[in-house]
Protein backbone atom coordinates (compact mmCIF):
# COMPACT_ATOMS: atom_id res chain seq x y z
CA UNK A 1 0.00 0.00 0.00
CA UNK A 2 1.02 3.49 -0.35
CA UNK A 3 1.71 5.42 2.40
CA UNK A 4 3.61 9.12 3.51
CA UNK A 5 6.54 8.16 5.90
CA UNK A 6 9.09 9.85 7.92
CA UNK A 7 12.27 8.19 6.44
CA UNK A 8 14.87 9.01 8.80
CA UNK A 9 15.40 11.77 11.66
CA UNK A 10 16.15 15.61 10.28
CA UNK A 11 15.12 18.03 7.99
CA UNK A 12 12.48 16.34 5.31
CA UNK A 13 13.10 12.84 4.71
CA UNK A 14 9.64 12.43 4.01
CA UNK A 15 8.20 10.72 1.22
CA UNK A 16 5.17 9.03 -0.17
CA UNK A 17 6.40 4.85 -0.41
CA UNK A 18 5.23 1.84 -1.25
CA UNK A 19 5.15 -0.61 2.65
CA UNK A 20 3.34 -3.56 3.17
CA UNK A 21 -0.29 -3.79 4.73
CA UNK A 22 -0.13 -4.08 8.41
CA UNK A 23 -1.17 -7.14 9.78
CA UNK A 24 -4.16 -7.59 13.14
CA UNK A 25 -2.58 -8.62 16.50
CA UNK A 26 -5.19 -10.62 18.29
CA UNK A 27 -6.46 -7.65 20.33
CA UNK A 28 -6.40 -5.15 17.36
CA UNK A 29 -8.25 -3.26 14.78
CA UNK A 30 -7.48 -2.72 11.22
CA UNK A 31 -9.25 -0.13 9.35
CA UNK A 32 -9.20 1.26 5.72
CA UNK A 33 -8.82 4.94 6.22
CA UNK A 34 -10.75 7.64 4.88
CA UNK A 35 -9.93 10.80 5.76
CA UNK A 36 -6.77 12.17 7.82
CA UNK A 37 -6.04 15.26 8.90
CA UNK A 38 -2.83 17.44 8.70
CA UNK A 39 -2.19 18.48 12.39
CA UNK A 40 1.08 20.65 13.39
CA UNK A 41 3.04 18.03 14.58
CA UNK A 42 3.11 16.37 11.17
CA UNK A 43 4.20 19.63 9.65
CA UNK A 44 6.99 19.57 12.58
CA UNK A 45 8.02 15.79 12.08
CA UNK A 46 8.41 16.74 8.49
CA UNK A 47 10.93 19.84 9.26
CA UNK A 48 13.10 17.43 12.26
CA UNK A 49 11.05 19.89 14.64
CA UNK A 50 10.11 17.21 16.81
CA UNK A 51 10.53 13.71 17.87
CA UNK A 52 9.54 11.13 16.26
CA UNK A 53 10.23 7.32 15.21
CA UNK A 54 11.75 6.68 11.64
CA UNK A 55 11.06 5.19 9.68
CA UNK A 56 7.11 5.89 10.59
CA UNK A 57 3.86 6.23 8.66
CA UNK A 58 2.42 9.72 9.33
CA UNK A 59 -0.83 11.12 10.45
CA UNK A 60 -2.73 10.61 14.01
CA UNK A 61 -6.02 12.24 13.14
CA UNK A 62 -8.38 10.17 10.96
CA UNK A 63 -11.18 8.08 10.63
CA UNK A 64 -12.48 5.11 8.66
CA UNK A 65 -13.83 1.55 8.29
CA UNK A 66 -12.85 -1.44 10.27
CA UNK A 67 -11.84 -3.53 7.91
CA UNK A 68 -10.47 -6.71 10.00
CA UNK A 69 -10.34 -7.38 13.61
CA UNK A 70 -8.38 -9.56 15.45
CA UNK A 71 -8.93 -12.79 17.34
CA UNK A 72 -9.97 -10.85 20.78
CA UNK A 73 -11.70 -8.15 19.36
CA UNK A 74 -15.51 -8.21 20.97
CA UNK A 75 -16.28 -4.34 21.19
CA UNK A 76 -16.35 -3.53 17.34
CA UNK A 77 -16.95 -5.52 14.32
CA UNK A 78 -15.88 -5.41 10.08
CA UNK A 79 -17.93 -2.62 8.73
CA UNK A 80 -18.20 -0.30 11.32
CA UNK A 81 -17.31 3.47 11.24
CA UNK A 82 -14.74 4.38 13.79
CA UNK A 83 -12.20 6.80 14.88
CA UNK A 84 -9.16 6.46 17.50
CA UNK A 85 -7.26 7.81 19.99
CA UNK A 86 -3.49 8.23 19.72
CA UNK A 87 -1.82 6.12 22.36
CA UNK A 88 -1.41 2.65 20.50
CA UNK A 89 1.25 1.52 22.88
CA UNK A 90 1.40 1.42 26.57
CA UNK A 91 2.51 -0.40 29.94
CA UNK A 92 -1.33 -1.17 30.75
CA UNK A 93 0.02 -1.26 34.64
CA UNK A 94 1.36 2.52 35.76
CA UNK A 95 -0.99 4.81 37.89
CA UNK A 96 -2.25 6.88 34.46
CA UNK A 97 -2.85 3.85 32.51
CA UNK A 98 -5.38 3.25 35.80
CA UNK A 99 -7.05 6.37 35.33
CA UNK A 100 -7.46 6.88 31.87
CA UNK A 101 -5.07 9.02 31.53
CA UNK A 102 -3.06 6.87 28.96
CA UNK A 103 -1.15 9.65 27.42
CA UNK A 104 1.09 10.23 30.38
CA UNK A 105 2.04 7.00 30.73
CA UNK A 106 6.09 6.78 30.80
CA UNK A 107 6.08 3.90 27.74
CA UNK A 108 3.35 5.85 25.81
CA UNK A 109 3.97 5.87 21.79
CA UNK A 110 1.48 7.53 19.70
CA UNK A 111 0.45 6.50 16.20
CA UNK A 112 1.61 8.34 13.51
CA UNK A 113 5.22 9.24 15.33
CA UNK A 114 6.16 6.91 17.40
CA UNK A 115 4.39 3.94 15.55
CA UNK A 116 2.54 4.03 12.30
CA UNK A 117 -0.14 6.15 11.46
CA UNK A 118 -2.87 6.39 9.21
CA UNK A 119 -1.23 8.99 6.11
CA UNK A 120 -1.89 5.28 4.64
CA UNK A 121 -4.48 2.73 2.74
CA UNK A 122 -4.49 1.31 6.49
CA UNK A 123 -4.03 1.55 9.86
CA UNK A 124 -4.20 -0.60 12.71
CA UNK A 125 -4.70 0.13 16.26
CA UNK A 126 -5.51 -1.45 19.38
CA UNK A 127 -9.13 -2.13 20.20
CA UNK A 128 -8.86 -0.04 23.95
CA UNK A 129 -8.77 3.40 21.73
CA UNK A 130 -11.52 2.85 19.29
CA UNK A 131 -14.33 4.10 19.39
CA UNK A 132 -17.38 4.09 17.18
CA UNK A 133 -18.83 6.93 15.16
CA UNK A 134 -22.12 7.69 14.86
CA UNK A 135 -24.09 7.08 11.56
CA UNK A 136 -25.51 10.88 11.42
CA UNK A 137 -21.78 11.77 11.14
CA UNK A 138 -19.60 12.26 8.37
CA UNK A 139 -16.15 10.13 7.81
CA UNK A 140 -14.62 13.85 6.85
CA UNK A 141 -15.85 14.76 10.12
CA UNK A 142 -14.85 12.08 12.42
CA UNK A 143 -11.40 12.72 10.79
CA UNK A 144 -11.42 15.83 13.24
CA UNK A 145 -12.64 14.48 16.45
CA UNK A 146 -9.16 13.90 18.01
CA UNK A 147 -8.20 18.06 17.96
CA UNK A 148 -12.03 17.91 18.75
CA UNK A 149 -11.31 15.87 22.24
CA UNK A 150 -8.57 17.87 22.94
CA UNK A 151 -10.21 21.06 22.96
CA UNK A 152 -12.91 18.87 25.41
CA UNK A 153 -10.30 17.98 27.44
CA UNK A 154 -8.44 21.10 27.93
CA UNK A 155 -12.63 23.05 29.11
CA UNK A 156 -14.02 20.17 30.57
CA UNK A 157 -11.04 18.80 32.87
CA UNK A 158 -9.49 22.18 33.88
CA UNK A 159 -11.67 24.65 35.34
CA UNK A 160 -15.24 24.65 36.16
CA UNK A 161 -16.91 27.13 33.89
CA UNK A 162 -19.90 28.95 34.75
CA UNK A 163 -22.50 30.99 31.96
CA UNK A 164 -21.62 34.40 33.46
CA UNK A 165 -17.95 33.89 32.63
CA UNK A 166 -15.95 35.91 30.15
CA UNK A 167 -13.88 33.59 28.36
CA UNK A 168 -10.69 34.40 25.88
CA UNK A 169 -9.35 32.06 23.88
CA UNK A 170 -6.14 33.54 22.33
CA UNK A 171 -5.17 31.91 18.56
CA UNK A 172 -8.14 31.00 16.36
CA UNK A 173 -6.43 27.71 14.65
CA UNK A 174 -8.39 24.76 14.79
CA UNK A 175 -8.09 23.97 18.35
CA UNK A 176 -8.91 27.95 19.49
CA UNK A 177 -12.00 27.56 17.12
CA UNK A 178 -13.00 24.29 18.81
CA UNK A 179 -12.19 25.52 22.63
CA UNK A 180 -14.16 28.72 21.81
CA UNK A 181 -17.23 26.81 20.57
CA UNK A 182 -16.59 23.90 23.57
CA UNK A 183 -16.64 27.08 26.41
CA UNK A 184 -19.71 29.11 24.58
CA UNK A 185 -21.43 25.70 25.45
CA UNK A 186 -21.43 26.75 28.79
CA UNK A 187 -22.85 29.61 28.21
CA UNK A 188 -19.92 31.97 28.61
CA UNK A 189 -19.58 35.20 27.11
CA UNK A 190 -16.75 33.78 24.45
CA UNK A 191 -13.80 36.11 22.86
CA UNK A 192 -11.87 34.44 19.99
CA UNK A 193 -8.08 37.07 19.59
CA UNK A 194 -6.02 36.69 16.63
CA UNK A 195 -3.81 38.54 14.29
CA UNK A 196 -3.91 40.61 10.89
CA UNK A 197 -3.26 36.70 9.36
CA UNK A 198 -6.05 35.16 11.26
CA UNK A 199 -8.80 37.45 9.94
CA UNK A 200 -10.69 34.81 7.44
CA UNK A 201 -10.59 32.70 11.10
CA UNK A 202 -11.97 34.92 13.45
CA UNK A 203 -14.87 35.51 10.51
CA UNK A 204 -15.22 31.82 11.01
CA UNK A 205 -14.82 32.12 14.81
CA UNK A 206 -17.98 34.90 14.45
CA UNK A 207 -20.13 32.47 12.21
CA UNK A 208 -19.70 29.80 14.96
CA UNK A 209 -21.50 31.83 17.54
CA UNK A 210 -18.22 33.34 19.49
CA UNK A 211 -19.75 36.63 21.06
CA UNK A 212 -16.78 38.74 20.36
CA UNK A 213 -13.47 38.34 18.04
CA UNK A 214 -10.43 40.49 18.26
CA UNK A 215 -7.72 41.25 15.64
CA UNK A 216 -5.15 42.36 18.25
CA UNK A 217 -2.84 44.12 15.95
CA UNK A 218 -5.74 46.93 15.41
CA UNK A 219 -7.33 46.68 19.05
CA UNK A 220 -5.89 46.26 22.71
CA UNK A 221 -7.24 43.19 24.09
CA UNK A 222 -6.94 44.15 27.60
CA UNK A 223 -8.56 47.43 27.08
CA UNK A 224 -11.45 45.77 25.33
CA UNK A 225 -11.92 43.47 27.77
CA UNK A 226 -11.93 46.29 30.62
CA UNK A 227 -14.94 48.01 28.55
CA UNK A 228 -16.78 44.73 28.64
CA UNK A 229 -16.04 43.76 32.52
CA UNK A 230 -16.16 47.25 33.70
CA UNK A 231 -11.75 46.96 34.37
CA UNK A 232 -12.78 43.75 36.29
CA UNK A 233 -10.98 41.64 33.58
CA UNK A 234 -11.30 37.72 32.28
CA UNK A 235 -12.74 34.70 34.31
CA UNK A 236 -10.79 32.39 32.39
CA UNK A 237 -7.99 32.22 29.38
CA UNK A 238 -7.33 29.36 27.38
CA UNK A 239 -4.16 29.98 24.80
CA UNK A 240 -3.71 27.65 22.12
CA UNK A 241 -0.56 29.42 20.52
CA UNK A 242 2.05 28.71 22.67
CA UNK A 243 3.56 32.11 21.83
CA UNK A 244 5.21 34.37 24.81
CA UNK A 245 3.29 37.61 23.75
CA UNK A 246 0.27 35.70 24.08
CA UNK A 247 0.48 34.26 27.38
CA UNK A 248 2.16 37.70 28.82
CA UNK A 249 -1.26 39.19 27.35
CA UNK A 250 -3.53 36.44 28.70
CA UNK A 251 -2.20 36.93 31.88
CA UNK A 252 -2.97 40.45 31.97
CA UNK A 253 -5.95 40.28 30.76
CA UNK A 254 -7.34 38.23 33.43
CA UNK A 255 -9.33 39.22 36.57
CA UNK A 256 -7.71 38.82 40.30
CA UNK A 257 -7.93 35.13 40.75
CA UNK A 258 -8.59 34.39 37.44
CA UNK A 259 -7.71 30.93 35.82
CA UNK A 260 -5.04 30.27 33.22
CA UNK A 261 -5.41 27.37 30.80
CA UNK A 262 -2.36 26.96 28.69
CA UNK A 263 -3.22 24.61 25.66
CA UNK A 264 -1.35 25.42 22.69
CA UNK A 265 2.66 24.17 22.79
CA UNK A 266 6.02 24.84 22.40
CA UNK A 267 9.13 23.61 22.98
CA UNK A 268 10.78 27.16 24.19
CA UNK A 269 11.39 29.05 27.59
CA UNK A 270 9.25 31.08 28.29
CA UNK A 271 9.14 34.81 30.43
CA UNK A 272 6.13 35.59 32.31
CA UNK A 273 5.23 37.99 34.93
CA UNK A 274 5.44 36.31 38.34
CA UNK A 275 4.15 39.42 39.89
CA UNK A 276 1.06 38.78 37.91
CA UNK A 277 1.10 35.09 38.89
CA UNK A 278 1.24 35.98 42.74
CA UNK A 279 0.09 39.45 43.29
CA UNK A 280 -3.25 38.29 41.34
CA UNK A 281 -3.26 34.80 42.93
CA UNK A 282 -3.77 33.63 39.32
CA UNK A 283 -4.16 30.07 39.11
CA UNK A 284 -2.33 28.43 36.13
CA UNK A 285 -2.91 25.08 34.57
CA UNK A 286 -1.77 23.08 31.56
CA UNK A 287 -3.40 20.78 29.31
CA UNK A 288 -2.32 18.29 26.69
CA UNK A 289 -3.98 15.81 24.53
CA UNK A 290 -6.96 14.00 25.26
CA UNK A 291 -8.54 10.79 27.38
CA UNK A 292 -11.70 8.60 26.76
CA UNK A 293 -14.27 10.28 28.60
CA UNK A 294 -12.95 13.83 26.75
CA UNK A 295 -13.27 11.75 23.51
CA UNK A 296 -17.04 9.98 24.09
CA UNK A 297 -18.15 13.87 24.83
CA UNK A 298 -16.66 14.93 22.25
CA UNK A 299 -18.50 12.66 19.81
CA UNK A 300 -21.50 13.00 21.46
CA UNK A 301 -20.89 17.25 21.10
CA UNK A 302 -20.51 16.69 17.55
CA UNK A 303 -23.38 14.22 17.01
CA UNK A 304 -25.76 16.33 18.71
CA UNK A 305 -24.62 19.84 16.56
CA UNK A 306 -23.34 21.32 19.64
CA UNK A 307 -19.63 21.27 18.20
CA UNK A 308 -19.67 22.05 14.80
CA UNK A 309 -16.24 20.55 13.39
CA UNK A 310 -17.80 20.48 9.16
CA UNK A 311 -16.61 24.55 9.51
CA UNK A 312 -12.91 23.92 10.38
CA UNK A 313 -12.55 21.59 6.97
CA UNK A 314 -11.36 24.12 4.29
CA UNK A 315 -9.12 21.47 2.06
CA UNK A 316 -9.46 17.82 0.78
CA UNK A 317 -6.39 16.16 -1.18
CA UNK A 318 -5.23 12.81 -2.15
CA UNK A 319 -2.75 11.42 -0.36
CA UNK A 320 -0.59 11.60 -3.62
CA UNK A 321 -0.75 15.56 -3.05
CA UNK A 322 0.55 15.47 0.21
CA UNK A 323 3.16 18.05 -0.62
CA UNK A 324 0.66 20.71 -1.57
CA UNK A 325 -1.82 20.31 1.25
CA UNK A 326 1.77 20.48 3.72
CA UNK A 327 2.88 23.55 2.39
CA UNK A 328 -0.81 25.30 2.86
CA UNK A 329 -0.75 23.76 6.12
CA UNK A 330 2.62 25.45 7.11
CA UNK A 331 1.38 28.46 5.63
CA UNK A 332 -1.66 28.54 7.86
CA UNK A 333 -3.50 29.19 4.61
CA UNK A 334 -6.56 26.77 5.53
CA UNK A 335 -7.81 25.81 9.01
CA UNK A 336 -8.48 21.95 8.86
CA UNK A 337 -7.04 19.86 5.70
CA UNK A 338 -7.38 16.51 5.38
CA UNK A 339 -5.99 13.95 3.49
CA UNK A 340 -8.09 11.05 1.53
CA UNK A 341 -5.85 7.99 0.79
Amino acid sequence: MKALVKIKEGEGNVALIEVPEPKVGAGEVKIRVAAVGICGTDVKILHGDTWSNPPVVLGHEFSGIVEEVGSEVTKVRVGDRVVSETAQKICGNCYYCNTSNQLMCPERLSIGYGTDGAMASYCVVREGIVHKLSESVSLDDGAVCEPAAVAVHAVYDTVKLYPTDLVVVMGPGPIGLLVAQVAKGFGCTTILSGTDKDLERLKIGKSLGIDHTIDITKTDLVEEINKLTNNMGADVVYDCTGATPAIRCGMSALKKMGKFVQVGLTKQMMEIEYALLTQKEISMIGTFGHNWKSWEIALKLIQEGKLNVSALVSHHFKLEEWEQAFDIAEKQEGIKLLLHP
